[in-house]
């Protein structure tokens, strides 16, 4: 089974956004883990602050999609 990439529908700003922030984080974690693979433990923190800051990100796009999902 393939897994196909969604996108989400360009009309909708906080779609957008929770998938750019999502995706920031996949890359952060991608590269702490060459850091850590490369030895470079410095790195690896440096690249985890960075990961708790798009964390946030994150959690702004999930609230945003709760409020919209919320009956008027």
């Amino acid at each position: 089974m393939t897994k196909q990439k969604q996108h989400p529908k360009a009309d909708d700003p906080v779609l957008v956004a929770a998938s750019e922030a999502i995706g920031n984080m996949i890359a952060l974690l991608t590269e702490a883990q060459n850091y850590l693979q490369q030895g470079e433990r410095l790195c690896v923190i440096g690249t985890m602050i960075m990961f708790e800051d798009h964390a946030e990100d994150v959690r702004a796009a999930v609230r945003m999609i709760r409020m919209q999902r919320r009956p008027s």
